[in-house]
């Protein structure tokens, strides 16, 4: 490989570390500052950290092949995000922040009971690692062995393994030291190079293939269907029976549920900041598909059918770009791994040390204690998936279809618990906690049973999700009015939501008139992605 592509990537890595070390130089061994960067997080560093812990090489590797096989329907799920981040500013996030969390799970006590919160941060943990760490590490390390060695992965090996462990123990370096602050601002970079990169291979690759109008007319030459954002209902991508439905599922878990995409808005300067934090990264998601769809696409058009879905986007950028611009795309994929990582890394080390250790295990721990706990509870996480990451070299599917198949098992009861939480005054901790057991093993059980006895129209994950929210709901009305509700339970009030939620406070909406007025932002962001299904339909 070319020293100059060597040369950019061992740079980036030296910046990315430098800055996460530095940025934290200051900080105080308090829990404030550790897991939530002392609540001073400016807006536009949480519209990028959120973009950031969302986008990994991963999606590179596996959004992209996932586009090249089925076109692009894969940007459905960023685009119908719209709905769930409306949901998260003006639903979810007032209360979140108003009562000073750290984490998701501890909503769910003050909320249900005790044991769901338990019961909840068990499972967060279990996804954090399981669906985002191991997938994240493995595409990191499968990407860098590829563009470095110039061959294709097809077996287990000590070069892969290194690989692996380069990016493990680089981020983990910042990410045990510096906690929240230092994931936030490295991602602030990280997204930059990102997106900068991201657009020089779509450049390059519709220029080679001779124009944006010969990558559309080979795509519809092979299905009209490729240019569809909403499809048949047996589709595997985007049946138009999991697109209506997928706001309630997988959108709304991951975007205003999730410990590891929420925590950046827990560490906001105010409730404007979080909220404007939760539309701008809103916004960048507008733009995502067009760096990590539409270059499958465009592979489609110049390489044609045939191709291992895993393997496109390396093709590309070895063939498309000179050895300096593959340096850039190196450095912007290594920038997507260590965004993802460090995210993973900081959330779920807060989810252990609040949640599970000051619990259960040591309440009366001090700051300090806590803090110590968060760094060693980051250094096992991170070597356990370090550990599981090169095992996903088996898996016979897309690592895409891999991360969004585990997220269906997750996704359904979590999401209706949380919102019935601020709807359903009748729903308490006993049913919670049954629901969110029962709807895993509904969701392992739909996608056995769909596979064994090949139920079409239950094998797209979006339609098992649907499916599975809508047991999870049968169940949690009926446990919710049948089982006694268990001494201890006394639900916050406060969390029933109603319509000044949606309002910043007093204070905060005195400062924050014209052109910083929430609601401009927000009507912009829902017009535009309406006209984005409305044009791809």
């Amino acid at each position: 490989m070319s020293g100059v592509i060597l040369g950019i990537a061992g740079l980036y890595f030296l910046v990315s570390l430098t800055i996460g070390l530095w940025v934290a130089r200051s900080e105080k061994n308090l829990a404030d500052d550790y897991f939530l960067a002392g609540r001073k997080l400016p807006w536009y560093a949480i519209s990028m950290s959120m973009t950031g812990s969302n986008i990994g090489t991963e999606h590179f590797i596996g959004m992209v092949g996932t586009a090249y096989a089925f076109g692009l329907a894969p940007a459905t799920f960023e685009w119908c995000n719209f709905i769930a981040f409306s949901m998260l500013a003006f639903i979810f996030l007032p209360y979140f922040f108003r009562k000073r969390l750290y984490t998701v799970p501890e909503f769910l006590e003050k909320r249900y009971a005790p044991s769901t919160r338990a019961v909840y941060a068990v499972l967060s943990l279990f996804h954090m690692v399981l669906a985002v760490l191991v997938p994240a590490l493995y595409a990191g390390g499968r990407i860098v062995y590829e563009l470095v060695l110039q061959q294709e992965l097809t077996a287990l090996s000590w070069p892969f393994i290194a690989c692996i462990l380069l990016i493990s123990c680089v981020t983990a370096a910042y990410c045990i030291y510096g906690g929240l602050l230092s994931v936030v601002w490295t991602d602030v970079l990280q997204v930059a190079v990102l997106l900068g990169g991201g657009l020089l291979l779509i450049i390059l690759g519709v220029a080679n293939a001779g124009g944006i109008q010969e990558v559309i007319e080979a795509n519809r030459a092979a299905s009209a269907s490729r240019f569809q954002l909403i499809n048949e209902a047996s589709h595997p991508v985007s049946p138009w029976t999991g697109v209506a439905t997928i706001w309630l599922t997988l959108s709304l878990w991951y975007v205003a549920t999730n410990q590891f995409y929420v925590q950046r808005c827990l560490g906001a300067r105010s409730e404007w900041d979080a909220k404007m934090g939760v539309l701008g990264a809103g916004y960048i998601k507008l733009f995502l598909p067009f760096i990590i769809v539409f270059p499958g696409l465009v592979a489609f058009a110049l390489y044609g059918p045939g191709l291992s879905e895993d393997a496109v986007y390396v093709r590309m950028v070895t063939e498309l770009l000179p050895p300096a611009g593959q340096g850039l795309l190196l450095a912007a994929l290594i920038a997507a791994i260590m965004s993802t990582v460090s995210s993973v890394l900081n959330s779920s080390s807060t989810i252990w040390s609040m949640d599970i250790h000051r619990r259960l295990i040591n309440p009366k721990a001090t700051q300090e204690q806590i803090v110590k706990v968060g760094r060693w509870s980051t250094f096992i996480i991170i070597v356990l998936g370090t550990l599981m990451a090169p095992l996903l070299l088996y898996w016979e599917g897309g690592i895409f279809i891999y991360i969004q198949d585990m997220a269906a098992f997750f996704a359904p009861p979590i999401a209706l618990i949380f919102l019935l939480a601020y709807f359903w005054p009748k729903g308490h901790g006993h049913a919670a906690t049954v629901t969110l057991i029962i709807g895993i093993i509904v969701g392992i059980f739909l996608r056995v049973y769909s596979t064994r006895f090949g139920i079409n129209w239950l094998e797209p994950l979006l339609m098992r999700a649907a499916v599975s929210w809508v047991i999870c709901l049968v169940v949690f009305v009926v446990a919710s009015l049948t089982l006694p509700i268990r001494k201890g339970e006394s639900p916050d009030p406060d969390i029933q939501w109603r319509l000044s939620y949606a309002q910043l406070p007093a204070d905060e909406r005195a400062h924050n008139r014209g052109f910083r007025n929430l609601a401009y932002w927000w009507a912009g962001l829902v017009a535009i992605s309406v006209l984005l299904f409305i044009i791809f339909w």
